[in-house]
């Protein structure tokens, strides 16, 4: 009987690793996990929620912008949610560009009901933003942002340039 118990939670920590190791270090969500990811109450800091995949160019771009003010604002957080199943070449992209953590994707649900729960409005064209502003509301924008509109869109003042 011990060896049975001991082989059984074994086998949960061996099963426990590779379904993380799947993932390649993101959390997929199912409907309820992205309901609650783009409910604007889950935010209290300003939050930048980025949508993107592997084969949009400017996704990748918008990405970059995103994590360089980031990286030079610490008023703001950046989230990304690959809209697919997540690669190994997913993480490598995020590295590449500095993007740390708050790595999403797309869990086992129809990517229909997915996109759903995270903005009914929402049509599937990539590059696709949600902002948070941290004081309950959100603002959804399709197509390349430039910095300078993200703090417009989150209500804040542009930190000053060191340039």
């Amino acid at each position: 009987m011990k060896r049975w118990l001991a082989a059984a939670c074994m086998l949960g920590i061996v099963g426990g690793a590779v379904a993380a190791d799947s993932t390649h270090g993101f959390t997929t969500l199912e409907r309820a996990d992205a309901r609650a990811l783009a409910a604007p109450a889950s935010h209290n800091a300003p939050t930048l929620l980025k949508l993107w995949s592997l084969d949009c160019v400017y996704c990748k771009k918008n990405l970059a912008v995103f994590a360089e003010l980031v990286e030079a604002d610490p008023r703001l957080r950046l989230l990304t949610l690959a809209v697919e199943q997540p690669l190994p070449e997913h993480a490598r992209v995020l590295d590449s560009l500095g993007v740390g953590a708050g790595r999403y994707a797309y869990g086992g649900d129809a990517p229909e009901a997915l996109a759903y729960a995270i903005d009914p409005a929402w049509g599937g064209e990539l590059p696709r933003t949600l902002f948070f502003d941290g004081r309950g509301g959100v603002m959804a924008v399709s197509g390349v942002v430039k910095a300078e509109r993200v703090y417009e869109l989150l209500g804040l003042v542009q930190p000053a340039s060191g340039r």
